[in-house]
């Protein structure tokens, strides 16, 4: 009477053709997640834009200037600038803009520098990223 085996396990063959897979997958998947994510830290940084916009409008409203110097939260992935009219004898003025410029990880968003300025007016290195 023959014995029959129970064989466990993968073959060499079946464990290849696995990660063969297993490679394009991620080959076309990877470059798909990351414009996915660059989007995403993009549409964040331009929400924080506007909030801080809405910021320095209040601001403007309850003393008749925006400030001379402006903080921002920090982040990991923009870096921000405020830039006013106003002059050393001057607190406040009646411009500003703020800019946020891509750094890190997010520095190959093809988008670039994003900005809005007192009237609402935006714009980045691409036009269509607003």
């Amino acid at each position: 009477m023959e014995q029959l085996r129970n064989l466990y396990g993968f073959t060499l063959i079946e464990l290849m053709l696995v990660i063969a897979i297993s490679g394009i997958l991620y080959s076309v998947a990877l470059p798909s997640y990351t414009s996915y994510i660059q989007k995403s830290r993009r549409a964040d940084v331009q929400q924080a834009l506007l909030q801080q916009t809405a910021i320095l409008e209040r601001q403007y409203t309850r003393v008749g200037g925006y400030p001379a110097t402006y903080t921002f939260p920090d982040s990991d992935y923009y870096s921000f600038t405020y830039t006013t009219d106003a002059t050393a004898g001057m607190s406040n003025g009646a411009e500003f803009t703020i800019e946020a410029a891509p750094k890190s990880a997010q520095s190959s968003d093809e988008c670039g520098k994003l900005s809005v300025n007192q009237s609402g007016i935006k714009s980045a290195d691409k036009s269509q990223c607003w």
